[in-house]
């Protein structure tokens, strides 16, 4: 019995060391810094920029992260998905391609990521607020870098206050890009329990249809249990490949970023979802309220359309229905199929071919 018991202490012990090993190296790798742009010296590059700033929008310090090889380049203004979501992890990681063209801007959203605090009024947190929260980033933006436009890039929920910043102020940007786009989600939301309720009943999955039942089928795009009943619904989504069409690579493909991203601290990381919850409690249904279709007919500015042929949040056919029926000067919707939601990580190097030398090359008139 004591060797037993002498065993099972070393064990413990030895558990409690990795533990503490893991814990100090994610310390380690969670400066709440960003890296300068180096060369293949490894020196910084002249006039490149790589800085966090709190930015007050709205009466609020929000996180903003700022990286380019040249501060002359065009700025690009990322919205990021959720709501309540920030993607700053995952376009560090994937998209960092984007920084030798544009000065990237990943904003963390109010009541977000590193914006978020339990003190935030949830009465400020509103579709109109958010949209002035854009808006006076913009212009903070434009100052900053002597810009005259800048250029908008929305995902899923960001491409909601996206397209409508870039219908309200047109002449603040050279193009808007909508990733996941939001256009009738009272629709997208049958049609997304239509998909996963197929799909289970095909693979005879018992699991997902009992789930399913119980949540049932959302009225006029609301669960009856809420935003949580959509966040449980959501969970099929993603292991039917709805959200990330290699559904196997779901967590891999979104958590990985998370853990390695230096620009958060631990305690940053421990409290990511925090925001989302807060988020989407708040803000979910109110983008059940606005149909794209009926109420944005024309956009002045050239918009591009990047959606993944399996997305299942933000259905493929409605984002496709919306730019059809859109006026603007110019518009294009470019499939990505092998993609599902996630398409700038799922297919990051014809993302950047779209971003680089269509969008770019298609819209940048710095002189204008």
């Amino acid at each position: 019995m004591k060797k037993i018991f002498r065993l099972r202490i070393g064990v413990f012990i030895v558990l409690c060391s990795l533990l503490g090993v893991v814990w100090i190296w994610l310390i380690f790798i969670s400066p709440g810094t960003t890296a300068p742009i180096k060369d293949d010296q490894g020196n910084p590059v002249p006039d490149s920029v790589a800085v966090i700033e709190f930015v007050e929008l709205g009466g609020l310090k929000q996180f903003v992260l700022m990286r380019g090889r040249n501060v002359n380049n065009p700025v690009l203004l990322l919205l990021h998905g959720g709501p309540g979501t920030p993607q700053s992890p995952h376009f560090v990681y994937y998209n960092q391609e984007l920084e030798n063209h544009f000065v990237v801007v990943n904003w963390d959203q109010r009541g977000a990521g590193r914006s978020y605090s339990p003190n935030i009024p949830p009465e400020s947190m509103t579709i109109s607020q958010f949209i002035s929260d854009v808006h006076e980033l913009t212009q903070y933006l434009k100052k900053r870098f002597n810009q005259k436009k800048i250029y908008l890039l929305g995902h899923s929920w960001g491409s909601y206050l996206g397209i409508r910043t870039a219908h309200g102020y047109p002449d603040d940007y050279y193009a808007y890009v909508g990733i996941g786009q939001v256009a009738n989600q009272k629709q997208s939301e049958m049609l997304s329990y239509q998909f996963v309720w197929e799909t289970a009943k095909k693979n005879k999955n018992t699991e997902a249809l009992q789930s399913l039942e119980a949540l049932g089928a959302p009225v006029d795009g609301k669960y009856k249990g809420g935003a949580m009943d959509m966040i449980k619904q959501r969970q099929w989504v993603r292991a039917f490949g709805g959200a990330v069409y290699q559904a196997d690579n779901f967590y891999t493909i979104l958590g990985k970023p998370i853990v390695f991203f230096r620009e958060y601290s631990l305690s940053d990381k421990l409290g990511y979802f925090d925001g989302e919850e807060f988020s989407v409690t708040l803000l979910f249904d109110r983008v059940l309220e606005f149909d794209l279709m009926s109420e944005i007919k024309e956009l002045k500015i050239p918009i591009y359309i990047l959606q993944g042929r399996h997305d299942y949040q933000t259905a493929f056919v409605l984002a496709e229905k919306f730019l059809h029926n859109l006026k603007a000067p110019k518009k294009e919707l470019i499939p990505f199929e092998s993609s599902a939601h996630m398409v700038p990580y799922e297919e990051p190097n014809k993302f950047h071919e779209v971003m680089i030398n269509k969008v770019l090359k298609e819209t940048y008139h710095p002189a204008n």
